[in-house]
């Protein structure tokens, strides 16, 4: 007979909501958990990938999705069923480890077994995201993603351990973007069970794990290194806030493992993801704020309760340095030389990030799960440690959309829409802990019956989840981004979905060859300024101009190199375009792609608009095609391109 782990109905802290002491996991234990754990994660997903590249299924059909479906059963029903059996058998920690990796890698390995590319090929983000992987793969030395000579402003923590990545398997970086990124949604939930294993009983943080699984694939695959962040962010949280509650009853060295935990997950977050960053402290700092409050209400002295918070900030701020500055001390260095410059990475703003989100109240399972885990929250808040710290968190996230909207004041937002996987994960997670402990009272009244109703219920739920991954995450980003993945040219012009030469793309194999070939030059050592930047996701060039201000290194200067840029077009002679490139502030591009005209050449470039929405508008800026006419540059047409080299 199947039975649930037996504990008291009522999940307080004192009867046992976070499980007996000696079944969670020290911190030492956890200093080799999570790598080992992360290491396991790791191998089953390059052994699941691997087998589905070998596997034949017809893209252009049903059957990926009915392999997919019938996956995702055996997987939910294998990791379910272990949340009810009473014990665990011996070695079970590394099988559970296993299953989830296999669930996170399954689904999205199903659905691109047919590409070498991720979510939406190069299109929107992954542009970006795929040259700033080359950079990084091509050296280890930190530099900025697009712009020669610059320190990196995006973090690029999760960039420079997937060039390292692509170097051990040997891939060029555009090859290695794709399984990089299924290892690091592979990784997520197992660290996450790994943490939530230390706050609550080890089945109800299976639970846990395996709907956090589900959250990340349907709504935060398009970024996987922030979501494998947030997944931690939370349990950590909840470990902090019931630390802490050791040093509100007055033990004055209580928590301070899990301020080290908290310092080390806000460096790493600064290392990888800054906004995930600033909401960490923000975080961490509310709960110690918090404590110190209750610490006042038990009757300790202000000055006291103040000055533990303080030490015990200053602790976590400590932990998290090393890894903040190492990432973000060459371009704190070199910002610090230069006068102010706008941020334009935050001055975007979607429909997303102008709506307060509200997914309790959608009709779906998604909903009820998360109206479910608000109820939980409202319901459990005076008795339960864990619902305080889920509930915080929640309306962490809502205070971030506030302050966001506040920000347009001052011409920028806070990017709120990037909340919102926080705010999903942590309503599913307060939805899992309300459906154990509904279950427990039901197994108190009814015995083995309710288990079974738990049991089917929960399985079913989580399929229905599992079975709508692709249209929930083209809702959640953008539509067609499995289509834009086959869709998508690679460096030699090929696509799964078959080659026109009418598109740019089944250029790119030529267009590489003829810049490395009239240029002579490494392509590190190459600046190239282009109407169509896919080659400077293929090989390691530099970029005189990113495609949008969105992308832009605040160092970088976008607006004067856009000005410059339309200068340039406005030459009348190619001498005095040849002085002008000499005269340029920035290193100036030593080939041009141009997209040929009727009598000219395009480039296009973009303008910042915010916040009208896009927050850029693309625009031609059309050079004369004499002005290359002359002895000083070389001129090479490649389908539809003009490529053009200075001599």
């Amino acid at each position: 007979m199947i039975t649930i782990t037996r504990a008291p109905a009522d999940l307080s802290r004192d009867s046992g909501e976070f499980g007996p002491a000696e079944q969670r996991p020290s911190p030492p234990a956890l200093l080799w958990r999570l790598p080992l754990s992360a290491v396991v994660a790791v191998l089953v997903s390059l052994a699941v990938q691997w087998c589905l590249a070998r596997v034949d299924l017809p893209h252009d059909s049903f059957v990926p999705e009915a392999v997919l479906n019938l996956a995702c059963a055996v997987l939910l029903a294998g990791l379910l069923g272990l949340v009810a059996l009473r014990r665990w058998p011996v070695g079970t920690g590394p099988l559970v480890w296993a299953g989830l990796s296999a669930l996170a890698t399954l689904p999205l390995g199903l659905l691109l077994r047919g590409t070498r590319f991720y979510l939406f090929g190069l299109g929107g983000d992954q542009l970006f995201r795929t040259q700033y992987l080359a950079r990084l793969t091509d050296s280890a030395a930190l530099a900025d993603g697009n712009y020669a000579g610059l320190p990196p402003y995006y973090p690029a923590g999760w960039f420079w351990l997937g060039g390292r990545f692509a170097n051990l398997l040997g891939l060029p970086a555009w090859e290695a973007y794709k399984p990089w990124a299924l290892v690091t949604m592979a990784v997520a939930p197992v660290v996450g069970f790994v943490l939530w294993s230390a706050v609550v009983r080890r089945p109800v943080a299976l639970l846990l794990a395996v709907l956090c699984c589900l959250v990340g694939l349907r709504v935060a695959a398009y970024e996987p290194y922030s979501w494998v962040l947030v997944v931690v962010v939370v349990p950590v949280a909840v470990l902090l806030h019931r630390d802490l509650d050791g040093w509100v009853a007055g033990r004055e060295r209580a928590g301070r493992s899990a301020l080290v935990l908290a310092g080390g997950c806000s460096g790493v977050c600064a290392a990888v993801y800054t906004l995930l960053a600033f909401y960490c402290a923000a975080a961490v700092g509310s709960l110690v704020v918090w404590a110190a409050a209750r610490k006042v209400r038990r009757g300790a002295r202000p000055q006291v309760a103040i000055s533990g918070a303080v030490a015990r900030l200053l602790l976590v701020g400590l932990v998290a340095a090393p890894p903040a500055l190492l990432v973000w001390g060459p371009f704190l260095v070199a910002r610090a030389q230069l006068p102010a410059a706008p941020n334009p990475a935050a001055r975007f703003l979607p429909q997303a990030g102008a709506e307060f989100p509200v997914p309790m109240l959608e009709f779906s399972v998604s909903g009820a799960i998360c109206a479910l885990g608000a109820g939980w929250v409202l319901w459990s808040w005076r008795r339960s440690h864990v619902a305080q710290a889920l509930g915080l968190l929640i309306a962490g996230c809502y205070g971030w959309y506030a302050v966001s909207v506040l920000a347009l004041s001052a011409d920028t937002t806070l990017l709120a829409f990037r909340a919102e996987p926080v705010l999903l994960t942590c309503l599913f997670c307060a939805g899992g802990l309300a459906g154990a402990e509904i279950a427990e009272r039901a197994r108190d009244q009814w015995g083995a019956a309710a288990v079974r109703i738990a049991l089917a219920t929960g399985l079913a739920a989580t399929l229905v989840l599992a079975q709508n991954i692709e249209p929930a995450l083209e809702k959640s980003v953008t539509p067609g981004l499995v289509d834009q993945a086959y869709a998508t040219y690679d460096d030699t012009g090929r696509r799964p979905s078959g080659v026109d030469t009418a598109d740019g793309g089944a250029w790119n194999g030529e267009l590489i060859a003829t810049i490395d070939e009239l240029t002579g030059r490494p392509p590190r050592d190459v600046v190239v300024l282009a109407a169509d930047p896919d080659v400077l996701a293929f090989r390691p060039y530099r970029g005189f101009q990113v495609v949008s201000p969105a992308y832009a290194n605040p160092l970088a200067s976008y607006e004067k190199r856009r000005l410059l840029v339309e200068s340039w077009a406005r030459s009348r002679t190619p001498d005095e375009l040849r002085a002008a490139l000499d005269r340029s502030p920035f290193p100036p591009p030593s080939v041009f792609v141009f997209t040929r005209g009727a009598g000219s050449l395009r480039m296009t470039a973009s303008r910042d608009t915010f916040p009208h929405d896009p927050g850029s508008e693309p625009y031609a800026v059309d050079f004369p095609a004499e002005l290359f006419d002359s002895p000083g540059f070389s001129r090479r047409d490649v389908g539809p391109y003009a490529v053009i080299t200075r001599n």
